[in-house]
């Protein structure tokens, strides 16, 4: 029985939900790089904006899950106050007030995408850039606060996923997008 109060432990469980969480964000933000190529074919788009979307909210709700758990935790002990409010943690105000941020800019993300049209694309977008810095915030987190941080895999893990945004973000930059190349041709027609 002992094995199972350990494996369910508040430091397990609010491990595995953080770690969950920064993959289900990772996930999203790559395929929402992924989306905004526009190279795919409608039903492939569709499943990459629908992986996007899900691994979004799944991601949002296990990042409530590692905060809410947290206020079991009797080794570092957190107030609801020091979870809700960045940086007023006692331990490790910084790194925790990042985990913070990064909760709240990906409730601002989902929020805004069911507002997508009351808000105008170009205010949506805006806030949608905010998916760039609460990634990095959450990478940080889990960096430097995560115990598991220094073993040797999810040093990997960490080192590939922020490959891949890079890499995935520097090929959309340099990458015109098809309504860019179709701007392009108009204009070089004109």
């Amino acid at each position: 029985m002992n094995e199972w109060a350990d494996w369910l432990s508040v430091w397990t469980t609010t491990r595995a939900a953080g770690i969950t969480c920064y993959l289900l964000l990772f996930v999203s933000t790559a395929a929402g790089i992924l989306t905004s190529l526009k190279r795919f074919g409608p039903r492939l788009r569709a499943a990459v904006l629908i992986t996007h979307q899900s691994c979004g909210w799944f991601g949002f709700l296990f990042a409530a899950l590692h905060g809410s758990v947290l206020l079991f935790d009797q080794y570092v002990v957190y107030t609801p106050t020091e979870l809700l409010i960045p940086f007023t943690a006692r331990s490790h105000p910084v790194l925790t007030g990042l985990g913070t941020l990064s909760f709240y800019i990906t409730l601002a993300l989902l929020a805004s995408s069911d507002m997508m049209k009351r808000l105008g694309k170009k205010t949506w977008r805006a806030i949608h850039f905010l998916a760039f810095p609460g990634f990095a915030m959450g990478l940080v987190h889990g960096l430097l606060l995560g115990t598991d941080a220094q073993e040797t895999w999810m040093m990997w893990m960490y080192l590939a996923t922020a490959g891949a945004i890079v890499a995935l973000t520097a090929y959309r930059i340099a990458t015109p997008s098809r309504t860019d190349a179709s701007k392009a041709r108009a204009n070089a027609a004109a």
